[in-house]
């Protein structure tokens, strides 16, 4: 009987370990966070995309307002003082939009490499997020250049081409207005995941 005991308290210590080493194979189901646990980082990118939406619509708002103060000047008999107060908000609000574009497409790379690797639907969105970025830019340096030559220009042709693009860049804004709320509601759902 002496000998049984050793044994058998030997059987009982490699079943618990056998137990053990199993239990730390099997992957505990992920418990989705509540609002309350979202980590500094996500609070801070939260209110910083937030600021972004408020900046992207109120660029909107001031290009729906250049285009009707350059409607104004040409049932003005394209009154020159102001169609050239146009061209001026038109050159700074370019300028600012440029330079907003390139600190976003910049962000949008950061973040895809930051984020590579969290799942592939996320990694696919960002990747989008940042090729989004990267052609609106583009569309809007081509619409800067081709404005930049016709500031100044009085010929009628001229100034409705002038027009077509203050409407394309117009068009543009809503449209990134509209990714950025896609982009809102993607997020809130992979952080209820």
């Amino acid at each position: 009987m002496k000998t049984l005991k050793p044994f058998s308290s030997a059987l009982v210590a490699a079943l618990l370990l056998a137990g053990s080493a199993q239990a730390q194979n099997q992957k505990l189901p992920l418990r989705t966070p509540d609002h309350r646990e979202i980590r500094a980082p996500d609070r801070h990118e939260e209110r910083q995309n937030a600021a972004e939406r408020m900046d992207d619509r109120m660029d909107v708002a001031e290009l729906e307002r250049v285009l009707t103060r350059f409607d104004k000047a040409r049932a003005q008999r394209n009154n020159a003082a102001e169609l050239a107060a146009v061209d001026n908000r038109l050159r700074e609000l370019l300028r600012a939009e440029l330079a907003e574009g390139s600190k976003e497409k910049l962000q949008a790379r950061a973040e895809t490499r930051r984020e590579w690797g969290e799942s592939r639907a996320e990694n696919r969105d960002d990747v989008r997020d940042a090729r989004a970025e990267t052609a609106s830019l583009a569309a809007r340096k081509t619409i800067a250049r081709e404005l930049n030559s016709l500031m100044g220009a009085r010929s009628p042709s001229q100034l409705n081409r002038k027009r077509d693009l203050i409407v394309e860049l117009v068009r543009l804004g809503k449209q990134e207005v509209r990714q950025d709320r896609q982009e809102q509601r993607e997020d809130r759902k992979d952080r209820r995941y």
